[in-house]
């Protein structure tokens, strides 16, 4: 059994990737109808986490060129890309970042599936491609506690029920500060008038 050994080069470099959160490589590759080109899709992080930034990750190649597939750049203008999530959709404006690679940037608020969409055209080819998440084409939102360390934080649900319930306690305590006042304040004009009187 041959064991493979990296030099220092090699594990700098591959820990240097990891710290810059470099493009995991769990995305889908389909190609445009007339197989002109290749479309990757994916999320720009994977694994996807709850509630934390992410984007479409997008890459558009070309076949045929003279080193095999050649990155496309300008068309971020001819393709709309979107993400549906159980029924609800997004548009993602596309960032172009060169060497034929595009983001769509945004914050997943739901664990699951996800599914992206890309329609339009690249250099006057059709494009329409849809790619849900799945063990076999990228990866679905996770739960953020699952790399949380050394304490999970409460979801972000939780955190937004604790938020309304402070909120709640707030204007009741709010209100009973109201009451209070306005008690006084009449207890003080019952004393005034009490001693009107016995003068």
């Amino acid at each position: 059994m041959r064991i493979a050994r990296f030099g220092p080069t090699a594990v700098s470099t591959l820990l240097l990737a990891a710290a810059l959160g470099a493009p995991a490589m769990a995305h889908v590759t389909a190609d445009t109808e007339d197989g002109r080109y290749a479309v990757e899709v994916g999320f720009q992080n994977e694994p996807a986490y709850l509630g934390q930034p992410n984007a479409l990750f997008l890459k558009v190649s070309a076949y045929g060129g003279s080193d095999g597939a050649e990155p496309v750049d300008g068309v971020a203008g001819t393709l709309t890309a979107e993400v549906e999530k159980d029924g609800q959709t997004k548009e993602l404006p596309l960032v172009p970042q060169g060497e034929g690679e595009y983001l769509g940037v945004f914050h997943p608020t739901a664990l699951g599936d996800y599914t992206f969409r890309i329609t339009g055209e690249i250099e006057g080819s059709p494009v329409e491609i849809e790619e849900t998440s799945s063990p076999t084409t990228f990866d679905p939102v996770e739960p953020l506690a699952a790399v949380q360390f050394p304490e999970a934080l409460p979801a972000t649900d939780e955190l937004a029920v604790r938020a309304a319930s402070a909120e709640s306690t707030a204007a009741t305590a709010r209100t009973f500060g109201i009451a209070g006042v306005a008690i006084g304040a009449l207890g003080v004009v019952l004393a005034a008038v009490a001693l009107a009187r016995k003068r």
